[in-house]
């Protein structure tokens, strides 16, 4: 599939949520505060933990710390950003694998749910994002 594309999120988004991972423990504690958040919106709350757990879990196996987690929004839409220091690594949506393996789809399931996926550089950071209708 090759490199996602570079582009900063629309609009003037504003924070909602923030998140500092350490762990993939933290993952978890990401989940719960997007489901308290959307409330009523569960089946919107899931798609994104989905998109924000294969995210983050990229962030944390090839990028740097600090790994920051964001719920933002913008005019029409919620966006999840995962910030970490490797600003030089390109995020790649891997090609096909015929065999069955552990790993490597993060990218293609973020693709697969949310409206837009991309990613940006801010001096010695790197965001990678994924935008989200609002209902």
């Amino acid at each position: 599939m090759g490199p996602l594309r570079m582009l900063a999120p629309p609009g003037h988004p504003r924070e909602l949520l923030a998140w500092d991972l350490a762990s993939d423990h933290d993952l978890r504690l990401i989940r719960d505060g997007l489901l308290r958040h959307f409330g009523s919106s569960r089946d919107q709350a899931e798609i994104m933990g989905l998109v924000m757990t294969e995210l983050a879990g990229n962030a944390l196996r090839h990028g740097l710390p600090p790994i920051r987690v964001r719920l933002l929004q913008a005019d029409d839409c919620y966006i999840l950003d995962v910030s970490d220091r490797a600003p030089r690594d390109v995020p790649m949506a891997p090609e096909p694998q015929p065999d069955i393996r552990a790993g490597g789809r993060g990218l293609r399931i973020a693709l697969s749910l949310a409206k837009e996926v991309c990613w940006h550089v801010d001096g010695d950071t790197k965001h990678v994002w994924a935008a989200f209708p609002q209902p």
